[in-house]
């Protein structure tokens, strides 16, 4: 598969594949890729649970614990809530290749380059917030070791505030160790990654494509003039041709979001869910963490604050945009001159006008729609846990 948009969707195409989620490669990669990050993340899952059970436990071990325990756990339900769905993301793609191909003016194929470009451009530097603060972390990790700031060794991996009982002698094998927990580290926000730069490649394309029929909606009727009959007949079978293409362009963009609506909707709930709880449980580890001792459990606390709050914040502003942009296209055929078409035409253009009532929404299972006014709602409800479990 190869079109000449595709460079805009390399790093999504990137991070899809390393997670076995690229619909267009082998099966054989695929299951490969999933297999082996199926198996990291239960071993370390493993590890972290049998923490548990053999260590001490009180109410600040057990935060560090469920802190730690939540990203394990949201990185395989993130990466089998979507692997159900593989089939409508090659859908997907396949509508955005066909909208690709659609003859267009220079001003509507630069609006095409620019939400693809803006697309990418939030991608990247998503990558890099979040693989900045991991990588930072990883050093900071690694650094009472090779310089043996911190005696006994094993003792700074129990300042990485990731809970985890291996059965073997961590001083010994502390390197071995700080290797597998930096891989963990690192594959954790792949998954994340791969399914936001999904996202925000396909909301971005309806936003585009809305601002393309809102263009075209605005020179619908230019043709149209009321000089001498001939003219206007003829201006009227122009434009029959042009609302027709109108019409159906604007049921493919119905089409394109109700898709990214069937494959998003149950993985949204499954999110909120987790990053409410995330959120809560980083809060309540940050007041407990007033002793210099828990400036790691800080850090990591933090930085799950701030990642919950990217991925919280995305889906919903895009969700408002498509929301917003489908409203503008409907005002927009409604500023026109569509007063001046055959009954026929109207017809046509006044089912699209209604949508101004309806607009384009997506929701996690008709719970919760995506939007800015809910991630308000979303993070005042995690606050609201977080001083709940804090009075008990």
């Amino acid at each position: 598969m190869e079109h000449p948009e595709e460079r805009y969707y390399k790093l999504n195409r990137f991070y899809l594949s390393v997670t076995g989620l690229w619909p267009y490669q082998s099966t054989w990669r695929a299951r490969f890729s999933r297999t082996i990050i199926t198996i990291i993340m239960l071993s370390c899952l493993f590890t972290q649970i049998s923490s548990i059970f053999t260590s001490d436990v009180d109410l600040d071990f057990l935060s560090d614990s469920l802190i730690m325990i939540m990203p394990t756990v949201g990185n395989l339900t993130h990466l089998y809530s979507r692997l159900v769905n593989i089939d409508k993301f090659k859908e997907l793609y396949e509508l955005m290749w066909d909208d690709w191909a659609l003859e267009k003016t220079d001003d509507e194929i630069k609006i095409m380059h620019q939400y693809a470009e803006t697309a990418r451009v939030a991608t990247i530097y998503c990558s890099v917030t979040i693989y900045t603060i991991i990588i930072g972390y990883i050093v900071w990790l690694f650094i009472p070791v090779v310089f043996g700031i911190i005696r006994p060794v094993n003792e700074s991996l129990l300042q990485s505030a990731i809970h985890v009982e291996f059965y073997i002698d961590v001083e010994q094998y502390i390197y071995i160790v700080l290797f597998y927990l930096s891989i963990v580290i690192i594959l954790i926000p792949l998954v994340f990654l791969a399914s936001m730069s999904l996202y925000l490649t396909v909301t971005h394309h309806v936003c585009g494509m809305c601002e393309l029929l809102g263009n075209r909606a605005e020179h619908l009727f230019y043709v149209i003039k009321d000089e001498t009959e001939r003219d206007l007949i003829r201006g009227t079978k122009i434009s029959c041709k042009n609302i027709v293409f109108f019409v159906q362009q604007h049921s493919n963009i119905i089409r394109f979001v109700n898709l990214i609506e069937t494959s998003h909707t149950l993985p949204f709930l499954m999110d909120l869910i987790g990053m409410v709880t995330s959120i809560s449980f980083s809060l309540l580890k940050l007041s407990f963490g007033t002793r210099i001792e828990n400036r790691s459990a800080i850090f990591v606390s933090i930085t799950l604050i701030i990642i919950d709050m990217i991925y919280l914040i995305l889906p919903n502003y895009m969700g408002q945009k498509i929301t917003d942009m489908s409203s503008i296209l409907c005002e927009k055929v409604y500023n026109s001159a569509w007063y001046n078409a055959d009954v026929s035409q109207q017809k046509s253009l006044l089912l699209i006008m209604c949508r101004r009532f309806y607009p384009l929404v997506l929701t996690a299972c008709k719970f919760y729609p995506m939007s800015l006014p809910s991630f308000k709602m979303i993070f005042q409800m995690a606050v609201t846990y977080f001083m709940f479990m804090r009075k008990i």
